[in-house]
């Protein structure tokens, strides 16, 4: 009996409330109506919105079509005509997905022969699909005739879309090489963001001009649009990143270097002077280049580094030359280059795709250690056995103790390859041996003449030692040398700790 009586009463409670429900969401009045529908799309309570939908569907079906006639006063106001358009657009599809009546959603979208701005939002789509799949040029041109297909529409359609297509054209001739061409659409789109008080568009195109006058060399026009942006961040409660780009206009009019490096501290990026003494905090050294990648260059040279991993170095070597074609400004498609060609074992090729990348960006990664390598291998030095550990060592999967053995073997046929020593002591130190770890790098640092391996040296040993003035003193080494960029940052940033009293 108690079970029954508990059923009854929850169905008992479950009717009352769909009465009481009815009696909430059912109104005669349409345009009252009208309001508690956008207010329930608005907080996208979507559960409350077909609730209205349902119980006032006679309603909704008849005043649909004037409620389409957007009032005056909303008109005037961008933010409450967004929101307008987003209520409409949200009560046509509870009725299309959940009330099985697409014919409100139908008159919202209408034809591609009787809707202009559904014909430009198809024209977007599809220009969109063309640049995702590299078809910068074919989208240029599509872009181009749909400008002149829309000339003298107005309305809400018009600006959310004009500064879309806009944008889509400056990235397309960007991404192309021609950052030049860019300007003038990125340049409208933002003035267009700007006169309908759309921040997030304004953001995006200051960025975009930002890159296209950094791209083309322009220091003093990259620099103002990366005051403006700081500026605009700010007004966004962005303090951070307005901080960041008052800092990288300061550094783009003196003359932004070609490749740098940057501290990221708690996701945070910092030029190097202005990170304090560690205390506890994750520090990560990143490049920084003077300029961006062009995307047709960055998805050429994955394709490259997945040929690459899978032994298909030919195919490798095709992907990374046309990356290098696509962007030559980008140092790490020569940089990969260079490594397949030693794979190859086309070492001359290899030495000039190294000395690109150097000149493009002067250390980047592990360039100049790989650049005297290929060196070596010319003059017969080295020979293509003593090449294949290193790779090995240096970036493969293979567990600390088994490098180690590696290593060592590797060491009996060069002994005086200050890397091999290194990569030994890298992973002895992985295995919570430091005192073989701290051996390691003075074998390697009493061989070593090349100056990148030798920063590392310097760095990884004086974080090793225990005596403070020897720590001190090969941090100091290290950042004298400044071979290898990122273990001279770290040498600079654990002085500067030390010198606190840390």
């Amino acid at each position: 009996m108690a079970g029954a009586l508990t059923v009854k009463a929850e169905s008992d409670m479950g009717f009352l409330d769909f009465l009481f429900g009815l009696r909430v969401t059912r109104t005669g009045d349409p345009e009252e109506l009208k309001r508690l529908l956008f207010e329930a799309a608005q907080r996208g309570d979507s559960k409350r919105l077909e609730k209205l939908c349902r119980a006032n569907r006679n309603t909704v079906l008849e005043s649909f079509a004037g409620w389409q006639k957007v009032p005056e006063d909303v008109r005037a106001d961008a933010a409450a005509m967004q929101g307008y358009v987003a209520g409409m657009v949200a009560v046509a599809e509870t009725f299309a997905q959940r009330l099985g009546c697409p014919e409100l959603l139908q008159r919202l979208v209408g034809s591609e022969q009787n809707n202009p701005l559904l014909r430009w939002q198809n024209g977007l789509r599809r220009a969109r699909e063309l640049m995702n799949d590299l078809g910068y040029q074919e989208a240029c041109e599509l872009l181009s005739d749909l400008l002149i297909d829309v000339r003298g529409l107005q309305g809400s359609g018009a600006d959310t879309y004009l500064p879309i297509t806009l944008g889509y054209l400056g990235e397309c001739y960007f991404e192309s090489g021609e950052a030049d061409k860019a300007l003038g659409p990125h340049g409208q789109a933002l003035e267009l963001c700007q006169q309908h008080g759309d921040a997030e568009g304004v953001l995006a195109y200051l960025q975009n001009l930002y890159e296209a006058h950094r791209y083309l060399g322009q220091a003093e026009p990259a620099a103002a649009r990366a005051l403006q942006l700081a500026d605009a961040m700010e007004a966004q409660g962005r303090a951070d990143d307005a901080r960041r780009y008052r800092r990288q206009a300061e550094i783009v009019r003196a003359g932004e270097p070609l490749n740098r490096v940057v501290a990221v501290v708690e996701d945070r990026r910092y030029e190097p002077d202005e990170v304090g003494p560690l205390r506890d905090q994750r520090v990560q050294f990143v490049f920084e280049r003077n300029r961006i990648t062009l995307r047709p260059a960055a998805v050429l040279t994955r394709r490259g580094g997945q040929h690459g991993s899978a032994g298909r170095y030919d195919e490798a070597l095709d992907a990374f030359c046309a990356a290098a074609a696509a962007d030559p400004f980008d140092p790490h498609a020569r940089y990969q280059e260079g490594l397949t060609l030693l794979h190859l074992q086309r070492y001359v090729d290899a030495v000039a795709s190294y000395e690109a990348t150097e000149e493009l960006a002067p250390g980047w990664f592990h360039c100049r250690t790989d650049l005297w390598l290929a060196q070596q291998l010319v003059l017969g030095n080295l020979d293509h056995e003593t090449l294949l550990p290193l790779h090995i060592l240096e970036d493969g999967p293979m567990p600390p103790e088994e490098k180690v053995r590696l290593a060592e073997q590797a060491l009996v046929r060069t002994p005086q390859l200050a890397l091999l020593h290194l990569l030994r002591g890298k992973n002895l130190a992985r295995l919570g041996r430091p005192w073989e770890a701290e051996e390691a790098y003075r074998q390697g640092l009493a061989c070593s003449a090349e100056p990148d391996v030798k920063t590392r040296l310097l760095a990884e040993l004086g974080v090793t030692v225990q005596d403070r003035a020897e720590q001190i003193a090969l941090l100091r080494a290290a950042e004298a040398l400044n071979g290898n960029l990122t273990a001279a940052a770290t040498a600079t940033l654990l002085l500067r700790t030390f010198s606190s009293g840390d």
